[in-house]
């Protein structure tokens, strides 16, 4: 893969190996943009392996700093987590027909402990017979996550975007605190917002939303995490 052109002459002028090491570890893997599946739209692209299970090629934008990636997909259906390899930006992988995915693509450099992950999306694997389609996992718009906010902050707006290819969506269940696996907060809003939400200075908070439909599909978000200055 492609290296940025002065990093290159760098490294050719450098006859010592302590200062190419020191070089491997200062340089950042470069963050990739996924392109196919497209987020939040269902996949109807792909080769038919059986009535269960189909190939998808997925792709990614190349990564200029970087040499290998590590593809994570989950089946939101099941929660089921698959890694898998690659040395190019693009990657065949067999899918289960008719479920709900989330993929993220990490880029790695050889000789370095540095990497960097790509954002997460979300997109459905066509299938026969799909009579209802499970929500996508809500995610965050504010507060950002990991963000630090102000220690003069005492009320925030938790608000989040959620899609589903039924656009049946009937509300969303809230779960939010000081504790890393969150509890029920509010039931059954039915904005993509809560306004108010008071919050303590020096704390750190994680939340979650629980999305549902109205045939009783439910997706759960990541957790979801801000904190308040001291």
């Amino acid at each position: 893969m492609k290296k940025i052109a002065f990093l290159l002459i760098g490294l050719l002028l450098c006859n010592c190996k302590s200062d190419v090491d020191i070089l491997q570890e200062i340089l950042v893997p470069s963050k990739v943009i996924l392109m196919f599946p497209e987020p939040n739209e269902e996949c109807t692209t792909g080769e038919i392996i059986s009535e269960i299970e189909s190939e998808v090629v997925f792709e990614w934008t190349a990564a200029e700093v970087g040499d290998s990636y590590q593809v994570v997909l989950t089946d939101l259906a099941t929660g089921q987590e698959s890694i898998l390899g690659a040395t190019t930006n693009m990657l065949p992988i067999r899918l289960s027909r008719g479920t709900p995915y989330s993929w993220n693509v990490t880029t790695f450099l050889d000789n370095s402990n540095n990497t960097t992950s790509s954002d997460t999306e979300s997109f459905y694997n066509a299938g026969p017979g799909i009579l209802s389609y499970i929500p996508f996992p809500a995610n965050y718009v504010s507060p950002i996550n990991n963000s630090e906010l102000s220690s003069e902050t005492t009320l925030v707006t938790l608000e989040w975007e959620a899609e589903d290819l039924d656009g049946d969506i009937t509300g969303y269940d809230v779960y939010f605190g000081s504790n890393d696996q969150p509890t029920l907060f509010e039931s059954n809003v039915v904005t993509t917002f809560l306004t108010a939400v008071s919050v303590t200075r020096g704390t750190t908070y994680y939340w979650r939303i629980i999305t549902k439909d109205s045939l009783g599909n439910e997706s759960s978000s990541a957790i979801f995490t801000f904190s308040i200055s001291e």
